[in-house]
């Protein structure tokens, strides 16, 4: 995805709420997972219904160094968040045991991506709790993407 292309599309937008959100909110993570050692950021450019960092850098609890990493927005983003997310691989920790949150099979709505080679990772957000995701008209205001991905990074790097 070229990041100038994005910028121009921002600047016309699509009337569709949902997509210029997402346009926006891709636009404002795709620099930080353009830099080194990120290789970008690929996400559905037609109906917005998917977004990948490929050889996202895994914390050290992980055998594996790097995985893709796949978040499927939902219809109703923003103001649903994710229901989880995928990696391409199943990722063994150190231990050699597996993180009992990476389940492969997807629960709770998420979509099973099994047969497509995505193994799903359980987390998500009780939107009836304290401090629940919560997000505001302005994209760059939590909740937003890079909320779901501090997550994200938050349950990789801890045990729960």
């Amino acid at each position: 995805m070229a990041l100038e292309w994005l910028k121009q599309r921002l600047n016309q937008p699509s009337g569709n709420r949902r997509n210029d959100r997402i346009d926006a909110e891709v636009l404002m993570i795709a620099e930080r997972f353009s830099r080194p050692p990120y290789r970008g950021v690929v996400y559905d450019e037609v109906n917005r219904d998917w977004l990948v960092i490929p050889d996202y850098t895994l914390p050290d609890r992980f055998q594996e160094r790097h995985c893709d990493l796949l978040v499927v927005f939902p219809e109703t983003y923003p103001e649903t968040p994710p229901i989880g997310f995928y990696t391409n691989k199943r990722l063994p920790l150190r231990t050699g045991q597996f993180d009992p949150h990476a389940t492969g099979r997807a629960y709770y709505g998420a979509p099973d991506l099994t047969d497509q080679g995505w193994h799903w990772y359980c987390v998500h957000m009780d939107m009836n709790a304290s401090g629940a995701w919560q997000p505001q008209a302005d994209h760059r205001r939590s909740d937003n993407l890079w909320t779901f991905l501090n997550m994200v990074r938050e349950v990789l790097t801890n045990d729960f």
